[in-house]
């Protein structure tokens, strides 16, 4: 770990995975499962390690450089898929380390391909997942600046894209193009909600109560109370919701 100048391995406990390992120098692999892993090499002279007995099957491999079609192919025969490309394009050997220990790892850049023949961005994630973003999604920003196609780079240790002076985030980039990335960031801003609808609304999941189940209030104006449209239900209405859910009215926003 010390040759990436990286924490102690947040991921080390037993045998528990994820479990990320140094090889050596430009070369290292990050199992998520005993049958499934990523390996990253800085250089095509890196690959050399990889032999047809090792049965590297289920493994994915970035290389972090251009390598020929014959390397290329030799490559993709041991492993589920390859991914490469000029070394301009990814992030540095040791900055890749440390965002394969990062938590959300999947979520951040590795690299940005250019295709220009097909005007998109290929973004590469921690996972090797590749998210195509069209060029036509990377509108000017409110003070004029367009993006360059021509200086795409990965910045902010992966959480953003840099097309010359233009920058974008990694988060808008998911959320808008990866349907699992949005449902779990609205689920992470429902469960971090602090208003009186969101501590209602996880106190309605605890109970294991639909909307439907608080009687002499409609599911309409419950969901208008969830999703902040009603600051706080007052009177009446707050009782009813105290009483079905078993607390007092003042402990609600406690939740």
């Amino acid at each position: 770990m010390t040759l990436l100048d990286l924490p102690e391995d947040p991921y080390k406990k037993g045998e528990h995975y994820p479990r990320f390992t140094i090889v050596e120098r430009g070369l290292m692999s990050l199992r998520v499962s005993d049958r499934k892993g990523l390996w990253v090499a800085s250089s095509a002279a890196q690959t050399e390690h990889f032999q047809p007995a090792d049965r590297h099957g289920r493994d994915r491999l970035l290389v972090t450089d251009e390598l020929d079609s014959p390397l290329h192919e030799f490559l993709t025969a041991l492993f589920s898929d390859v991914v490469s490309g000029p070394k301009p394009s990814f992030l540095s050997i040791d900055e890749i380390g440390k965002a394969l220990v990062a938590r959300h790892f999947a979520d951040l850049a590795l690299g940005a391909l250019v295709s220009v023949a097909r005007e998109a961005v290929v973004v590469v994630r921690g996972d090797l997942q590749r998210t195509i973003v069209p060029w036509s999604w990377f509108r000017p920003s409110g003070t004029g600046t367009a993006p360059d196609f021509n200086d795409v780079a990965v910045t902010d240790s992966g959480l953003a894209i840099r097309l010359g002076n233009y920058e974008a985030s990694m988060d808008a980039i998911l959320y808008e193009f990866d349907r699992d990335y949005r449902a779990c960031a609205r689920q992470r801003q429902l469960e971090t909600d602090m208003s009186f609808g969101g501590s209602f609304r996880r106190l309605r999941m605890q109970r294991g109560l639909s909307r439907s189940g608080f009687p002499g209030i409609s599911d309409r104006e419950l969901g208008r109370i969830e999703r902040g449209e009603v600051v706080r239900p007052h009177g009446a209405t707050l009782r009813l919701i105290a009483d079905t859910l078993g607390v007092e009215p003042g402990d609600i926003e406690t939740y």
